[in-house]
């Protein structure tokens, strides 16, 4: 199982290799395009594993994402 981390697309490089990402903390990152298969823009929302783009997601991708983790979470604390 890999660990997707949510991002925000700020920019893509004009090779289309790269792109700079938000993960929520103001800070653009830079991490590598490693999905082919969708058409990624600026203001998407992808995951991001290892410094790699490994898929696209829409807001409802988000929040189960979001609840997933929250329970992972619950499930750490209650031991």
């Amino acid at each position: 199982m890999c660990w997707g981390v949510p991002a925000v697309i700020k920019r893509i490089s004009e090779d289309r290799v790269y792109a700079l990402v938000d993960f929520g903390d103001g800070v653009d990152r830079e991490v590598v395009i490693g999905i082919s298969d969708e058409e990624l823009r600026e203001g998407d929302l992808v995951l991001v594993h290892a410094g790699v783009i490994i898929s696209k997601i829409d807001e409802r991708d988000l929040e189960e994402h979001r609840k997933y983790i929250d329970l992972l979470l619950n499930e750490v604390s209650e031991r």
